[in-house]
């Protein structure tokens, strides 16, 4: 599960009773409300009651004015097959933790939970004024809050493990290399490190029980992964050609250390009358940050990367990757600005680069043209 904080606009204005309103009806193409509910309003807890909550929310708001920003807008990404995991007690359990962790236990919120065909996501709209002192609580540097909330979720319902974009740096054993952080940042698309490095713990095991090379082709192959002799070591490599040192996968995967166990290094031996097995892990080109409407807009890139060869030059330079047809997009879809700055923020954590601004997006955006 992925936590990302949607991030009011300098332009757009402070609209709590709107916000509501969308998160009770799931406005969205293709969406539909699963669960719903309120805290902390003296009107109600269930959607009958959101009205009046709402209007009771509103007057605590007025009470501050001079305050532009009075919203946190929390949107929280499942991955597939955890709806089934969670009954309503535990996601408004989930949503309290939350809550609790960025200093929001006692405020008001209105809280519910979107399907559509692969995305399940709850949306939270807290109120940052408190509704007895009136404090205005804005949470210092919540994206570590929101990273630790969501791997104790994780573990304590039995939830996919998800690395997210929050806490790359914490759930990666090994640091991204120079070249797949640069990967990352000019196609905002996963790349094949993170990718082996997501599933480092079953390879590990699965090598673990190689007794050859063959063996371990094997095992690497399930992940889309094949393992080559490079200059004087040996690199990992992905279908599309990225690779990384097998040695940043665990230190036991060094050149040495595995010709230590499995001999002089041997090529993948096809066997004859046998179809390669398919990879049960496979590596593909992928969003790197998740948000509630990235599966819409992706699925309308990968549609239009089909008929590439058929494009003029300037759809084929916006359809290079990801990153670039967002920026294409963003003059005729708000979604795509929504992902434009959730994916700023993101990579101003994770690549540690404090210069990367949701103003520089449009800067970017203008110099692609």
């Amino acid at each position: 599960m992925i936590a990302t904080k949607i991030a009011k606009k300098s332009e757009v204005p402070d609209n709590y009773m709107r916000l509501g309103e969308y998160i009770a009806a799931a406005e969205e193409k293709g969406e539909k409300l699963h669960q719903f509910w309120i805290r902390n309003c003296d009107a109600g807890t269930n959607i009958e009651d959101l009205d009046l909550a709402l209007l009771e929310i509103e007057a605590v708001r007025r009470q501050k004015p001079d305050i532009s920003d009075k919203t946190y807008h929390l949107v929280v990404s499942f991955r597939p097959g955890d709806q089934d995991k969670l009954t309503k007690d535990d996601l408004m359990a989930i949503e309290a933790e939350y809550a609790k962790a960025l200093g929001y236990g006692d405020h008001q919120r209105v809280a519910g939970t979107h399907i559509n065909t692969d995305n399940f996501h709850m949306h939270i709209a807290f109120n940052k004024v408190h509704p007895e002192t009136l404090k205005v609580i804005t949470p210092h540097r919540d994206f570590k809050i929101l990273a630790k909330v969501s791997r104790e979720m994780e573990k304590k319902y039995g939830l996919a493990i998800d690395p997210g974009m929050t806490d790359g740096k914490a759930r990666d054993p090994n640091k991204l290399s120079p070249t797949a952080r640069n990967y990352e940042a000019h196609t905002w698309q996963e790349s094949f490190q993170r990718h082996v490095l997501k599933h480092r713990d079953e390879i590990l095991k699965g090598l673990g029980k190689a007794k050859n090379w063959q063996e371990a082709h094997e095992v690497l192959s399930g992940y889309d992964i094949s393992i080559k002799l490079r200059g004087n070591g040996m690199v990992l490599m992905s279908p599309d050609g990225q690779a990384m040192k097998a040695s940043q996968l665990d230190r036991s995967c060094s050149k040495k250390k595995l010709k230590e166990r499995f001999g002089v290094f041997e090529a993948k031996q096809a066997k004859p009358h046998k179809k390669d097995v398919k990879p049960k892990r496979r590596y593909k080109p992928r969003p790197l940050v998740r948000h509630s409407n990235t599966l819409t807009l992706w699925r309308r890139y990968l549609g239009k990367r089909k008929g590439l060869h058929q494009q003029p030059g300037l759809m084929v330079r916006a359809l290079r990757n990801w990153k670039m047809f967002l920026l294409m997009e963003a003059h005729q879809d708000p979604l795509a600005i929504v992902l434009i700055t959730a994916h700023y923020e993101a990579l101003k954590i994770v690549l540690n680069k404090p210069q990367i601004s949701r103003s520089s997006s449009h800067n970017v955006f203008h110099r692609s043209h």
